[in-house]
């Protein structure tokens, strides 16, 4: 079973709320991705959640920040803590059908 363990769960840096997983099996050949759930901008850009292969602090692995595969864009804002850790694992399970582990697992 694909499995993902949050790493850092607010990263810093990024546009809108980043959270790093570390995800077995790894993706391409990185073990962390990190997702970042994006509000929508100036009413032309629709609130989104883009997913980044990451380091193990939760950083960019790779000098661009192309959004990967489980990327997607939101019907609505992600403006509750539940929406948010929805759109986290929405994204994970269309990167590759991983399941987040609870923390004490």
């Amino acid at each position: 079973m694909a499995t993902a363990t949050i790493q850092v769960a607010e990263v810093g840096g990024f546009v809108g709320r980043a959270r790093c997983f570390e995800i077995d099996p790894p993706y391409e050949t990185h073990s962390y991705v990190t997702i970042c759930v994006t509000p929508a901008l100036g009413g032309v850009v629709r609130p989104k959640a883009d997913i980044f292969p990451a380091t193990e602090t939760g950083a960019c692995a790779e000098r661009s920040l192309m959004a990967r595969a489980g990327s997607f864009v939101l019907h609505e804002e992600a403006d509750t803590e539940q929406k948010l850790d929805d759109s986290y694992a929405w994204a994970l399970m269309l990167l590759g059908g991983y399941a987040i582990q609870p923390q004490d697992a």
